[in-house]
């Protein structure tokens, strides 16, 4: 029987350094392991959520634009149709109290002011919305979305508005001055004011602005500042109005009354109540580099 000598003894523990030092690479990689996991797990969790789409479409879109289109054939042919006013009947007892002070009033600068300003406000809704757009806020289908619910609301609004000016219920408060220029005094057009075009389309605008913006970011601080900016744009619209005897106090005020509703409601009734950005609307698809349109629904 063999007995163990000095030197087998000593060997045990050169292999036992061997084997663990064969074994520390994995022991050691272990950890590392981990801590690479634990990164990739907060990575994947820090990762933005994609924008969900807060407005979509669906078959009541198909009524909506179809009441736009009748309400605004009728409307224009009896916009276009519109009789001048007897000017030598006029008499301002038979305005409203509230609108006779206006009549008479007339200046060029002031229509033309309301005019200009007018445009970029009907266009502030659809900028925004591209803006996110293209800084990743949101898809370009929902800004697609965004924009036929925009369209909507201002084709019906404004389609109610024409027909409600072609019953003439008063003439513009122009007619009344002496010193207006006699083309515009016997115009069709200046015999119904009630009510005001423009300042129906600015409130629309910026009630839909607002509103949608508010809910594309609940949780923005520019709400606020949004809110008050656009409206008083729009009030501003329709002091020029006002001044530009265009329209009394009664005509924009009903016109910020009727904007206001429909730059509302729209956006409302087309909520997405999907979560997670589900529900019907307009895509936007890639093929290469062409972009095409691409039409999905949710039932």
């Amino acid at each position: 029987m063999h007995t163990p000598s000095k030197s087998d003894w000593t060997g045990i523990p050169a292999l036992i350094m061997l084997a663990c030092g064969s074994m520390a690479p994995s022991l050691t990689a272990q950890p590392a392991q981990t801590a690479q996991s634990l990164t990739m797990a907060q990575g994947a969790s820090a990762a933005p959520a994609q924008p969900s789409r807060v407005l979509g479409l669906g078959y009541q879109d198909i009524a909506w634009i179809s009441a736009a289109v009748l309400t605004a054939i009728p409307a224009q042919l009896r916009y276009n149709r519109m009789t001048p006013a007897d000017t030598g009947k006029l008499d301002r007892n038979d305005l409203w109290i509230t609108d006779r002070w206006t009549a008479g009033m007339y200046s060029t600068k002031s229509a033309l002011a309301s005019d200009i300003l007018i445009v970029p406000m009907v266009g502030l809704p659809m900028a925004a919305t591209a803006l996110e757009a293209y800084g990743g806020n949101q898809s370009w289908g929902a800004a697609v979305t965004d924009g036929v619910v925009f369209s909507e609301a201002l084709a019906l609004s404004s389609s109610l508005d024409l027909l409600v000016r072609s019953t003439q219920v008063h003439p513009r408060p122009l007619v009344y001055g002496k010193d207006v220029p006699a083309k515009e005094r016997v115009s069709g057009e200046a015999s119904g004011s009630f009510y005001s075009g423009h300042a129906n389309a600015a409130f629309l605008s910026a009630v839909y602005f607002s509103y949608t913006y508010s809910l594309r970011n609940p949780d923005s601080r520019y709400q606020g500042a949004l809110w008050a900016g656009s409206l008083g744009a729009a009030t501003l619209v329709a002091g020029l109005r006002v001044a530009a005897g265009k329209h009394y106090l009664s005509d924009v005020v009903v016109g910020a009354a009727a904007g206001s509703f429909f730059g509302w409601v729209f956006p409302y009734m087309h909520r997405n109540k999907k979560a997670g950005g589900g529900g019907g609307g307009l895509d936007v698809g890639m093929n290469g580099e062409t972009p095409y349109p691409l039409l999905t629904w949710t039932f």
